[in-house]
């Protein structure tokens, strides 16, 4: 994605966001807006030290256990930008933002990114894997000999097989 279209998707959507605080604030008036803006993002300050701990506890609980903590990498990183977002003005950025930060709708979101494999690196003992989903789940890769992904008890999904490593 080019500089020129991240610019007008920034720009269009901050103009986006004004647009509707004016319109709420039209509805309500302006001191109601501005507590309502600054009460989600203590209200999100909040959800977002709560729910990263557990998050924290969990990767922690995973890597002592010797597994990788995949999930909690990723909603690690949806917390991070649900935090963001709620801290930024608007209604738009609060409601994304609550979406990443609330457990249930975080963890939906984290299974369907694994799912569809649009992790593509995970850091571990200092290097680099990559990861992308190239073949559904109970079936060998194609082109490849042995190796067969299964779901896990999480809910992701484990790859049993043989894995060469290149560096770049």
């Amino acid at each position: 994605m080019g500089f020129g279209r991240i610019f007008f998707f920034i720009f269009g959507f901050a103009l986006l966001e004004v647009l509707v605080l004016a319109k709420v604030a039209g509805l309500i008036g302006w001191p109601i807006t501005i507590v309502l803006v600054v009460t989600t993002a203590l209200l999100g300050s909040f959800l977002f030290r709560r729910q990263g701990l557990d998050t924290w506890m969990r990767l922690n609980q995973r890597l002592q256990q010797g597994e990788m903590p995949g999930r909690e990498m990723v909603e690690g990183m949806m917390l991070l930008l649900g935090g963001a977002l709620l801290i930024t003005p608007g209604f738009i950025t609060d409601a994304v933002g609550f979406s990443l930060l609330l457990p249930g709708s975080r963890r939906w979101l984290a299974n369907k990114v694994i799912e569809r494999g649009t992790l593509q690196a995970m850091a571990g003992n200092g290097n680099v894997f990559v990861y992308r989903q190239q073949w559904s789940a109970g079936h060998a890769e194609p082109g490849r000999p042995g190796g067969t992904a299964r779901p896990n008890r999480d809910g992701g999904i484990t790859i049993d097989g043989n894995a060469t490593r290149t560096d770049r």
